[in-house]
């Protein structure tokens, strides 16, 4: 439940520096329009639900969604026009690079804190013994199933760590000359265990939230926990967890930096246009109403 929803808030949040490159501009109100069903599904995946349950399940996810769509999606927007604008005069140093990810750290948080209410005030129905075991038992399921994906030989993880990353810039960038390509093989190649790291902080994150749901918290308290577990994690589960988060994210900067300065007036074009293109896509959606 935890991974799900730290997945939604950061793929929901800015496409935070690239993470956004998984769909052509076109498509992203479609996804958009399809995102509460998706959320319903997830969190249905974790519990088990009865026909009461699942119509207040699609009540808070729709809540949810609409705050998101209304006062979430205009400031991302903003905050792609922001990187556009840095490109486009060419400011895109190192100091633009970690002002830009400060900035998306703002928005993560806001989404987050503005997010988790809504969670709590579904799980809350759900600290019976039989329900945390069911959502334990499928969270076990989905670990095993990563645990398979991770055992692979490492020369297959490399091959399928680099076309992700390959395929994720050219939708930004379109062809990569050979400068590039090498960058994402160094950097493929650098960060390969890191998988492994973040699957291992993620089982320690999914087991302090089973434990601290099994002492029935208050819904003000379940809040107060899951935007710490979402957002201090470390503070919780793995202390040290911090440091190679800060050090990952630095390497994709240099990476990211790298991959600009070698970038062509063409490619570059790509991306404004790219960036420009979610950013009015939701400007749109933010004013759209719900459409089933």
């Amino acid at each position: 439940m935890t991974k799900f929803l730290h997945k939604y808030i950061f793929q929901g949040t800015i496409l935070v520096l690239l993470t956004i490159l998984l769909t052509n501009c076109s498509s992203t109100r479609f996804i958009y329009t399809f995102a509460e069903k998706y959320i319903q599904d997830e969190i249905k995946y974790f519990l088990n639900l009865n026909e009461e349950e699942n119509i207040l399940l699609n009540q808070e996810v729709s809540k949810m969604v609409d705050w998101h769509r209304t006062f979430m999606l205009p400031n991302y927007a903003t905050y792609l026009n922001n990187i556009a604008d840095k490109i486009e005069v060419g400011k895109y140093e190192s100091d633009d690079i970690n002002k830009l990810i400060e900035d998306g750290r703002s928005l993560i948080e806001e989404t987050i804190i503005g997010l988790t209410p809504y969670a709590s005030r579904f799980l809350i129905h759900h600290q019976m013994v039989e329900d945390i075991e069911f959502m334990e038992m499928k969270m076990l399921t989905r670990r095993q199933k990563r645990i398979v994906e991770l055992s692979k030989p490492k020369n297959i993880l490399y091959k399928e760590r680099l076309e992700r990353l390959t395929s994720n810039f050219e939708r930004f960038f379109g062809n990569l000359n050979k400068s590039q390509l090498l960058l994402l093989e160094s950097h493929s190649r650098l960060t390969l265990n890191e998988s492994r790291i973040r699957f291992h902080n993620r089982t320690l994150r999914q087991k302090a939230f089973i434990m601290f749901l099994k002492t029935k918290p208050s819904e003000v308290d379940l809040t107060s926990y899951l935007n710490k577990l979402l957002l201090q994690g470390h503070l919780i589960t793995n202390p040290s967890y911090e440091s190679f988060s800060e050090i990952s994210l630095k390497k994709f900067n240099v990476l990211l930096l790298n991959m600009i300065a070698s970038s062509s007036i063409m490619q570059r074009e790509k991306i404004i246009s790219k960036l420009r293109g979610y950013a009015e896509d939701f400007k749109k959606v933010s004013g759209e109403e719900k459409q089933l």
